[in-house]
């Protein structure tokens, strides 16, 4: 078995909120020096999300962060989020028009394999069961039934961390906050990107998007509750 340096950690980085706020919560846990990203280009409408991953990832000078293209789930899939025409509101089977089928599952593998070149034993990644969205592939109990798959496959001791399985958006706003005051604030408002229509001009006081997709209500009403549970905090223009 490879045993992989635990002191090490990759971050997945969508350069969207969740995962920016877990690449901060790792340069701090464990050094910007033993922190390194990845991000994923997969044909998706809110591709801005990859330029916002890159400066956050400068910002936070990280050791290093690369970006993996995954072309075929733009093939495989039928989800809103790759489909320039699509219904970002409807719900099919179920689940909402923006899941993309297996997408977490192939990007923790990708990840999992650029973790163990770089010899980092923990993996992080941004998802949680609280604010979802309906995602199956959110769920804890997915996260740690591949952790043991990749695990087996690979003959290693790989741990994936998901730091807000538990936590709403308000909380992942309040956790930005714990790690960089209101630095850290201001730069998941500013340099982060969750609108699923791409909208990265229409500023908004939680950021920048529609203000009217499911991503952005979610983000929005986060961001209003994290203020009513933080009166100290005097949000910047």
């Amino acid at each position: 078995m490879k045993k992989l340096n635990k002191a090490k950690a990759l971050v997945c980085l969508s350069g969207g909120q969740d995962s920016a706020t877990c690449l901060m919560w790792a340069a701090q846990e464990y050094g910007a020096d033993k922190t390194y990203a990845v991000s994923f280009n997969y044909g998706q409408k809110h591709a801005v999300e990859l330029a916002c991953a890159q400066k956050i990832a400068e910002i936070l000078n990280v050791a290093g962060h690369c970006v993996l293209d995954i072309p075929a789930l733009k093939q495989i899939g039928n989800s809103a989020l790759l489909a320039d025409d699509a219904d970002l509101n409807a719900v099919r089977d179920g689940l909402p028009a923006s899941f993309v089928p297996g997408r977490n599952i192939i990007f923790l593998s990708q990840a999992a394999a650029l973790a163990y070149k770089l010899d980092c034993g923990i993996l992080i990644v941004g998802v949680g069961e609280t604010d979802y969205s309906g995602y199956p592939d959110c769920r804890e109990s997915t996260i740690k039934s591949l952790e043991t798959a990749l695990n087996h496959g690979m003959e290693t001791n790989l741990e994936i961390s998901a730091p807000l399985m538990h936590k709403d958006k308000a909380e992942t706003w309040a956790m930005a906050y714990q790690c960089g005051g209101q630095d850290g604030v201001e730069l998941i408002r500013e340099q982060t990107h969750t609108c699923y229509h791409g909208d990265h001009e229409t500023k908004q006081d939680w950021g920048y998007g529609c203000g009217q997709c499911p991503a952005c209500q979610l983000r929005r009403h986060g961001y209003e509750t994290f203020l009513a549970r933080t009166p100290e905090l005097q949000p910047r223009p």
